[in-house]
């Protein structure tokens, strides 16, 4: 499998000379091992939220949750160029999102998506996913168990 000059990779163009890399992630800034966020049972958390062009080209996360069908009640969302909090681009299930809609894991890979390894816990998303003005992605918890959450 080829990402690096395939055509998936062509779908969104950003100049060279502008581009600058990011990454945001649940690491523990004080340097301790908390790498995670706890997100309870109704709450909703922004996991991301960047207030310039550019365009998203990977997403990674893992979840604890013990909550049979926890990939079906957790809700993903995103937002592009200031977006309406009622109006997202993106509403799924976490599950769905990944690629698997029956809320279980397994493991496959795919060119712009992939659940592996350990039965398909680790999600990615390689869709490139463009935006003029900013984004924002939230995740919300639709399950009674508290989730945790690494990114």
């Amino acid at each position: 499998m080829k990402l690096g000059k395939s055509s998936l990779n062509d779908i969104a163009k950003i100049r060279p000379d502008s581009v600058k890399r990011r990454r945001i992630s649940s690491y523990d800034a004080s340097g301790g091992n908390h790498d995670w966020i706890d997100i309870e049972p109704g709450e909703k958390v922004v996991i991301a939220e960047v207030n310039d062009p550019g365009c998203i080209t990977h997403i990674w996360c893992t979840i604890l949750c013990k909550s049979r069908y926890y990939l079906r009640n957790i809700i993903l969302r995103m937002y592009w160029d200031n977006e309406q909090e009622d109006s997202p681009s993106v509403e799924a299930p976490i599950g769905d999102f990944f690629g698997l809609g029956h809320a279980k894991h397994k493991n496959y890979v795919s060119l712009p998506l992939q659940m592996s390894p350990q039965w398909g816990k680790g999600f990615n998303c390689w869709w490139p996913m463009p935006f003029s003005k900013g984004f924002k992605i939230t995740v919300e918890n639709d399950n009674s168990k508290t989730m945790r959450f690494f990114f």
